[in-house]
């Protein structure tokens, strides 16, 4: 079961620009161009949390050393946590005032390490945030614990063409993904395959940008990972001048994404 199977289907796009987290929570439900931005606001983002006894006036605290937060949660263990105060009386579960405090969600997390969260769970769209997974967020895992950079040190032959099948469900989370990426001119698609590598043949794509590209290829890792299975891999590469692959997409390939 994949991270955001608990998240209720519905169908969704948008460009990541400007979305609220409130909103990304549905935005990634079914669209996986919207999760490693999820990640990363949730971390960032002020959340809210239902407390008591607390003795603190409601809303956002600055949390000192050693303070302590009686913060509820249910019988199982598990903290719900929300988006804003208006998730908290969805469907009308919970139908009194109660206290709250809004905090950053690195904070929270971190203040609650090991703890189960369930995320809007009240709401039509919730998220069930377990030990491991909010552990990898905090550590900034989560986009990359499953990824690796190679370094190319010799001349390598290596088959490269276009796929058999085309990854359609993956190049429109891409494009998706990429409308948010300015330093990204065009991205391309390959299947290539190195004999010496011991690995199979597989995807890989170019991407024609400005500058740095390693947190965009992350997030496109991340994104196209979604779709594959656990034993599947894709490649991520520099189109520019300095090396060899750039030339097969600059001369023989359509972009399937252009700024």
């Amino acid at each position: 079961m994949g991270l955001f199977d608990l998240f209720k289907k519905k169908n969704s796009q948008q460009p990541l620009d400007n979305i609220t987290l409130e909103t990304l929570v549905q935005k990634a439900a079914t669209e996986p161009a919207y999760r490693a931005e999820f990640y990363k606001r949730l971390l960032s983002d002020e959340l809210i949390i239902i407390t008591q006894n607390s003795g603190r006036q409601q809303g956002n605290h600055i949390l000192q050393e050693e303070t302590k937060v009686n913060i509820v949660s249910y019988p199982d263990g598990k903290i719900p946590v929300f988006t804003s105060t208006d998730r908290i009386f969805d469907k009308g579960v919970v139908k009194e005032e109660v206290e709250y405090m809004q905090m950053k969600g690195e904070n929270l997390f971190d203040l609650a390490k090991g703890a189960t969260f369930l995320l809007n769970p009240y709401s039509d769209y919730g998220k069930e945030l377990l030990p491991d997974e909010v552990e990898r967020m905090l550590s900034g895992k989560i986009l990359t614990d499953t990824s690796k950079t190679l370094t190319i040190e010799k001349e390598t032959k290596v088959q490269i063409g276009q796929p058999a099948k085309y990854p359609t469900d993956i190049i429109n989370s891409l494009k998706i993904l990429f409308t948010n990426k300015p330093n990204l001119k065009a991205a391309y698609l390959g299947w290539i395959f190195d004999p010496e590598s011991g690995e199979p043949p597989h995807y890989i794509f170019g991407l024609e940008a400005d500058g740095d590209i390693e947190n965009l290829t992350q997030e496109a890792g991340f994104t196209a990972k979604q779709f594959l299975e656990s034993d599947e891999f894709v490649d991520f590469i520099k189109v520019d001048k300095k090396n060899g692959l750039s030339e097969y997409f600059l001369k023989s390939v359509e972009p399937f994404y252009k700024r």
